[in-house]
């Protein structure tokens, strides 16, 4: 079955703030959520239908390559894609990542006791620009970025050497702080992040004088990128783990190389062929030759053949850009002008008119009378 657009999926307009997506989904998550409607597969199935649509509305890159190319761009094969299988598992992870830890727990999965998570670290994007030719054969890349990293002083702990974190006094540890209300429905929990240790169920007394406890600095490293041969703009690939690292020891967040292509100065691509503009002479077109041109794998032999009109494509399979993620690779493509010179000897423009004189230098039907010339004719009788 074709999916459904995924603003109308949550209800949304194309133009709507993360923040109006997130709500959306909330309010239709608990709609649909398994829990409240037991057994009824149409609302389990509506329920997956909406994750998946925030999954990508939420992700600014996704929305991106979603309002570019639509279902399209994130299938199996669009780079930095795997595709989506969305199964009632990925939707309940999404749902509980949202913060949904008071109803989850009513149902009984709700985060596990004594593990308070960390802080992810945010995404870095980095804008690497690639060649043609560096895009048919592939390449590795080595990337200076600056970015936050684990505090050398402190190793991530935020506090000094030697000093150790403290179990927070108010959740124990826990990072969470529960509310119990009690209704005619019965008891409710409501579980919130600890305000004062802000989640990490640990404070500090002392704090590292060279990260002032945020367990994380700013430098400059070097990332390592595999750039597979066929990319196009706007493919990225992501490295995991290799972001911002996370505030006191949290996990790192990924680096996103977002691919853009270098402007060639004789190729132009089209998909994976490459279109190469070749002037010739009037000579050769009218007597045909064999002319070396250049490729992206170096250079080869083309044969003009006689005649050859202006604006033909000639065609050279297999010269072109790598199918990414498959098998083969596209063609060169040359577009033939005939050069027409601008300026003339006496002696060339003496043969040139020569030349006119003969019966196959002028183009067909030129000394056939136009349609309103017989016309006249007709009239005169």
């Amino acid at each position: 079955m074709e999916k459904r657009d995924y603003y109308e999926v949550l209800g949304v307009s194309r133009d709507a703030t993360e923040e109006e997506i997130k709500k959306a989904y909330r309010r239709l998550a608990m709609q649909y959520h398994p829990d409240r409607n037991p057994g009824d597969k149409e609302a389990e199935e509506k329920f997956k239908e909406v994750a998946e649509a925030y999954e990508v509305l939420r992700d600014p890159e996704k929305r991106r390559r979603y309002d570019l190319y639509g279902h399209e761009g994130l299938k199996a094969g669009a780079a930095g894609f795997g595709g989506f299988e969305f199964d009632l598992a990925d939707a309940l992870r999404i749902f509980m990542s949202e913060g949904f830890t008071g109803f989850a727990d009513l149902f009984g999965f709700g985060r596990e006791e004594g593990r308070p998570s960390k802080a992810r670290g945010s995404d870095l994007q980095i804008r690497l620009k690639l060649t043609l030719e560096e895009i048919a054969r592939g390449t590795r890349k080595t990337l200076k970025v600056r970015k936050y990293v684990v505090c050398p002083e402190c190793g991530g702990s935020g506090a000094p050497r030697g000093a150790r974190p403290r179990v927070c006094p108010v959740c124990h540890g826990s990072g969470q702080v529960r509310q119990v209300t009690r209704s005619l429905f019965g008891q409710f929990v409501n579980i919130s992040t600890c305000h004062h240790c802000g989640g990490e169920g640990q404070v500090l007394d002392e704090l590292c004088r060279r990260c002032g406890g945020d367990g994380r600095v700013q430098d400059e490293v070097l990332l390592e990128v595999e750039i597979p041969a066929g990319v196009a703009e706007g493919n990225y690939i992501t490295l995991r783990g290799q972001g911002n690292a996370g505030p006191r020891g949290g996990p790192a967040g990924d680096a996103v190389v977002v691919i853009e292509e270098a402007k060639h100065p004789i190729f132009t691509r089209s998909g994976d062929d490459v279109v190469l503009d070749l002037p010739i002479s009037f000579p050769q077109a009218a007597l045909g030759t064999e002319v070396e041109i250049p490729t992206l794998d170096g250079r080869a032999v083309l044969e003009i053949r006689p005649g050859t009109q202006p604006g033909k494509v000639l065609r050279l399979r297999g010269k072109g850009i790598p199918h990414l993620n498959g098998y083969g690779r596209g063609d060169l493509l040359v577009r033939i002008h005939v050069w027409v010179p601008t300026t003339l000897t006496h002696e060339e423009r003496q043969l040139l008119e020569k030349l006119a004189q003969g019966p196959n230098i002028k183009p067909p039907g030129a000394d056939k009378k136009s349609f309103f010339e017989k016309v006249k004719d007709a009239i005169r009788g």
